[in-house]
């Protein structure tokens, strides 16, 4: 059935939220209203969000062609392309803008470990989707031989609800308590996980936010992440957060630059003889402020100690662990805690034990900040310029810091319809010989880590994906290239869809395609 979507005037309250959210930018705005053209697909993202009941379905004012890829089933005009930007209408005919990629046989061996290709023989990105029902194989089944073994790829772009994408960010930054939502344009798109050490990690999707009434944005923001895109978003803590493959955070309009070499025991422990020196050469006590272990040098039996350095009787703020180990409060302060400025981080001086002319550092994991105090007559602090020698440790320890990143994996969980295209008689067969390890999972080609216990859920990242992998559909769903490789067979044990095989150079003489080469390969 052919569909398109017009503004009913008299209900449209001019708020824009079609206008910002139409997937191809068909709606525009004109005298305080929403227009809607006559290139509109009939997607009905528009009619989902509208709170005024301002949009009609109708029939189309132009000829379409009626996409059969996924539940939406797109009325798409001619010259024109669907809501997933992926089929383009070419005289009548739905065309995937994306040829299939065919992996260079050159490049596919067998590993020796595993006894199945390094690669797979297609990827899944240009192979279109699935609408799975019985009996229904996966858009493409090829096979070819390497190194004497017949060999089966089943590739698709699969429509997937369970899903979504991790975000490794390489800072000490606080971002947000753990479990707290992030939000884009005001709808919750993900939850802050925890911190590890020097990353902080934010999931973005899943099916509870992929199917909530916010989920086109979700979909939206994953996708977006996948392809490499920068996004961004908000938290309880900070205004602006901009995430991108890749690249640096930026943080309320700061772009992090030095991600930590350890834990604050790290900055007194590690560099105590090789760069403190022994007792009494440049500094009597270090404190390493961090919200996860803040460090006292002299007491810590790893290196003061150990290399008999004297207690200063400096306690510093924080939850004593054990000697020398205090726990931080996480906030947006030094080391990513809660420690705002340096003559915060002394909780107490015993004057018992200090004495005059005591040296003191106060720094932080990545050693960005840092200063120097000696204690007078009176055993008070008192601030003096860095010496030389200790700014060259400072120096040393920002050396040994890596730049900042972030690093998005996209996760899957690929359900009981697309194993389905794979096995005709049981799903189950293709998780128990996943588990035997006589199949392997890529996503467009890259490596994924299969989670234990029962399903099939896999994360890769996208560091080495290509660009434009990754789309949404208005279920709202996204949409994953992937492939399952195995010896012929393998493929027939479990129930295969033994009469879709076709030779991959068949394929390639009846579909348009492409030869890539992966950037990185499974071996």
């Amino acid at each position: 059935m052919t569909k398109a979507y017009k503004v009913i005037e008299s209900n449209c309250t001019g708020c824009r939220i079609c206008v910002k959210n139409c997937p191809i930018s068909v709606i525009s705005f004109k005298n305080r209203k929403a227009v809607i053209s006559e290139d509109c697909v009939g997607c009905g993202v528009c009619f989902k969000l509208c709170k005024f009941k301002a949009l009609q379905e109708i029939t189309p004012q132009k000829k379409v062609s009626v996409c059969q890829v996924c539940p939406i089933h797109c009325s798409i005009p001619e010259g024109r392309v669907g809501a997933c930007q992926r089929y383009e209408n070419t005289g009548g005919v739905l065309e995937r803008i994306e040829p299939l990629n065919i992996v260079d046989p050159a490049i596919i061996k067998l590993e020796d470990s595993t006894g199945l290709p390094n690669l797979p023989l297609m990827l899944g990105r240009g192979a279109g989707s699935n609408l799975y029902s019985a009996d229904v194989p996966s858009k493409f089944v090829g096979s070819a031989v390497v190194d004497g073994a017949e060999v089966v790829t089943c590739v698709t772009e699969t429509v997937l609800s369970f899903n979504g994408a991790r975000v490794k960010i390489d800072t000490d930054e606080f971002i947000g308590e753990n479990g707290s939502p992030v939000y884009r344009e005001g709808l919750v798109v993900g939850y802050v996980n925890t911190a590890e050490y020097g990353s902080q990690f934010i999931y973005f999707g899943g099916s509870h936010l992929n199917t909530s009434p916010g989920g086109h944005m979700v979909l939206r923001t994953t996708s977006e992440l996948l392809n490499k895109k920068p996004v961004t978003v908000r938290t309880g803590t900070v205004k602006q957060l901009t995430l991108q493959q890749g690249k640096p955070p930026i943080i309320d309009g700061v772009q992090a630059e030095r991600m930590r070499i350890g834990c604050g025991t790290v900055i007194a422990s590690t560099f105590t003889l090789e760069r403190w020196g022994p007792p009494g050469s440049i500094v009597d006590e270090v404190i390493a402020i961090d919200y996860d272990i803040t460090s006292k040098m002299s007491a810590h039996t790893t290196s003061g100690l150990r290399y008999g350095y004297k207690d200063s009787g400096i306690t510093p703020v924080g939850n004593y662990s054990s000697p020398g180990r205090y726990f931080g409060i996480p906030g947006k302060g030094w080391g990513g805690s809660n420690v705002m400025e340096a003559r915060d981080a002394i909780a107490s001086i015993d004057k018992t034990k200090a004495w005059p002319g005591l040296r003191l550092l106060v720094t932080e994991p990545t050693a960005v900040r840092a200063v120097y105090f000696e204690l007078d007559e009176n055993l008070e602090l008192i601030e003096k310029p860095i010496p030389p020698k200790v700014e060259e440790v400072l120096q040393y320890i920002r050396d040994n810091c890596e730049p900042c990143n972030c690093f998005v994996s996209v996760v899957a969980g690929f359900g009981g319809g697309i194993r389905d295209v794979i096995s005709r008689t049981r799903s189950r067969n293709v998780n128990d010989a996943l588990r035997a390890g006589k199949i392997k999972y890529t996503i467009c080609g890259e490596p994924t880590y299969i989670m234990p216990g029962g399903g099939i859920t896999a994360e890769a990242c996208v560091e080495n994906i290509p660009e434009g992998s990754f789309t949404w559909v208005p279920t709202p769903a996204s949409v994953c290239p992937m492939e399952v490789t195995m010896l012929r067979q393998t493929y027939e044990e479990i129930g295969g869809y033994v009469e879709a095989i076709k030779p991959v150079e068949e394929i390639m003489k009846e579909t348009k395609t492409k030869i890539v080469v992966p950037k990185k390969g499974l071996s």
